[in-house]
């Protein structure tokens, strides 16, 4: 059943596919994109710019290079650069708010899994969260999560606390420090995440699943049509073809995000929409 929900996830949402004909960037030459913090395909950024790069190529051939910002940014700002002309995509959770100022591109890229989340909390600590069964238990305890992120709305909408900061690696420090109890994370970032910082006593959750509508997005600036219909009709293309499920099953958290919601034996926490 669960498959079968990913499945149709990954078609919601209308998006821009109303056209006939594919459209290829054609004389574009080149797209900046958010600056790249690694090539690593266990690095959130190798799936998307890979992705992204899929979805642009004409035939198997690279038509438009991709040209990475030369300055770190995220959140607020790399989203205003992207108003602004600096970038000419991004990749994002979804929100209201994103929708508003920018032109999302209506495929989701994570085949449902950015629907999920798992908790990410202090090894030996799994005591505290066994006798949690909805999110007014969970509500005792206090989460951490990046100040400017998509998902602050939703999760204070749902009556829980949180401790906020600017950044994202220092919030990993930040919970093992005792700054607040868990940090929410997607099922598909988790499993590298808790074993990139080896140093830091952290564990993955055993018991919770907590569960969101949205998806995981392409976005371009608003007014940049032609961009998002090309960068869809890649998308498209890609899944009829397979070769965006084979890109997908390269990325090993992936997998482990699939075979963890097959497992199942999770308690899923509903986190409704604002």
């Amino acid at each position: 059943m669960l498959k079968k929900l990913l499945c149709i996830a990954l078609l919601l949402g209308p998006g821009l596919q109303a056209w006939a004909e594919p459209t290829h960037p054609g004389d574009t030459g080149s797209l900046k994109i958010p600056y790249l913090l690694s090539h690593d395909v266990n690095h959130e950024d190798y799936y998307f710019y890979e992705l992204l790069r899929l979805a642009l190529a004409r035939k198997g051939k690279e038509v438009v290079v991709l040209k990475p910002q030369q300055q770190w940014v995220r959140d607020q700002r790399l989203r205003l650069a992207l108003q602004q002309g600096e970038i000419d995509v991004l990749w994002s959770q979804t929100s209201i708010e994103f929708e508003r100022q920018m032109l999302a591109v209506k495929v989701p890229l994570l085949k449902g899994l950015s629907q999920y989340r798992l908790l990410l909390i202090r090894a030996g600590e799994q005591s505290r969260f066994n006798p949690i069964k909805s999110l007014k238990d969970l509500a005792q305890l206090r989460g951490g999560m990046g100040s400017q992120w998509p998902d602050v709305d939703l999760m204070e909408a749902n009556g829980l606390q949180l401790v906020t900061a600017p950044g994202y690696g220092k919030l990993f420090r930040m919970l093992a420090e005792k700054k607040f109890d868990y940090f929410s994370r997607g099922i598909y970032q988790i499993q590298s995440e808790v074993h990139f910082y080896p140093t830091l006593p952290l564990a993955i959750e055993q018991r919770l699943l907590l569960r969101q509508r949205g998806a995981m997005y392409f976005f371009v600036a608003a007014g940049r049509v032609e961009l998002a219909k090309q960068i869809e009709q890649g998308l498209l293309v890609a899944q009829r073809d397979g070769r965006f499920d084979i890109l997908f099953n390269s990325v090993p958290r992936y997998r482990w995000a699939m075979s963890e919601l097959e497992r199942g034996g999770r308690r899923i926490l509903e986190l409704r929409p604002k």
